[in-house]
């Protein structure tokens, strides 16, 4: 009886570390970056600052600071908020990363600095993640880029 108790701290910490607890890694790591990704792509930087690590805080405050009033405009004007679908989704157990591959449809795309963004019909882009803290969090190295052009 003595063996199963002292067991159980390790079953625990087992339990609740990025790979396993409550829902599976995956579905934890798919929420975190569907909730930044609708939240970014949806110009709330605001919002999508909780589903980053500290050291993306950076890229998110710059990509607001590059907003300008003509992207204001139309976002207001757009009569449904982009939209994001998550099409595959890797984790390396060994270091707790992850890598997400999504598309995002009907969105502003903020592609060069000092100019206005533009619409784009559908875009694919991979995003990083780490857990940190038994949580899963996008790592941003730069803005999100898209990985192939689509027809806009």
């Amino acid at each position: 009886m003595k063996s199963l108790f002292s067991l159980l701290p390790l079953l625990a910490f087992a339990f609740f570390s990025c790979s396993g607890g409550l829902g599976s890694s995956e579905s934890r790591l798919a929420e975190c970056a569907d909730s930044f990704a609708v939240h970014y792509f949806n110009y709330h930087f605001a919002d999508a600052m909780r589903f980053v690590t500290p050291e993306s805080e950076k890229w998110l405050r710059y990509a607001a600071s590059n907003v300008h009033q003509a992207d204001i405009d139309l976002l207001r004007s757009q009569e449904e908020p982009a939209t994001v679908e998550l099409n595959e989704i890797e984790i390396n157990e060994a270091d707790s990363t992850g890598t997400i591959r999504l598309s995002v449809s009907n969105f502003l795309r903020m592609d060069t600095i000092g100019t206005s963004a533009h619409l784009t019909k559908r875009a694919t882009y991979v995003l990083h993640a780490v857990c940190k803290d038994k949580k899963w969090r996008i790592r941003m190295a730069g803005l999100p880029r898209s990985g192939k052009r689509s027809r806009d």
